[in-house]
């Protein structure tokens, strides 16, 4: 995708030039297509129509996308929190639950001596 611009110089002349709108993809290909072993960078940017100039932004573009994306804690844990009078009750049921547990395993070795 081409956008034209006209530039009028100092001393009136109009000229034309083309401005390469490109997509993120297309700044991945060229980035990819230039950083390969012995890749011939100059016919790769005549290929597209780009300087280098437009390389060197490109290339900047990229590292601070995988800076950004690397730099990001996406699987870090997220503090969960929970109203007060929640946590009482949930906090009453465990210990409820431990007590009955407890006391389950008095009888289970009581019958446990029994049978032995």
């Amino acid at each position: 995708m081409t956008q034209d611009t006209v530039n009028i110089s100092n001393d009136g002349n109009i000229e034309g030039k083309k401005h390469k709108n490109l997509s993120a993809h297309e700044k991945w290909q060229i980035f990819l297509e230039t950083t390969a072993k012995d890749a011939p960078i100059g016919e790769i940017l005549r290929h597209h129509g780009l300087y280098s100039a437009d390389l060197t932004k490109i290339r900047k573009q990229v590292e601070s996308g995988a800076l950004q994306e690397l730099g990001r804690k996406k699987y870090s844990k997220k503090p969960f929190s929970v109203p007060r009078d929640e946590y009482e009750k949930i906090k009453a049921e465990l210990t409820a639950k431990e007590k009955a547990l407890a006391q389950m395993s008095e009888e289970y070795l009581i019958l446990k001596k029994r049978t032995d």
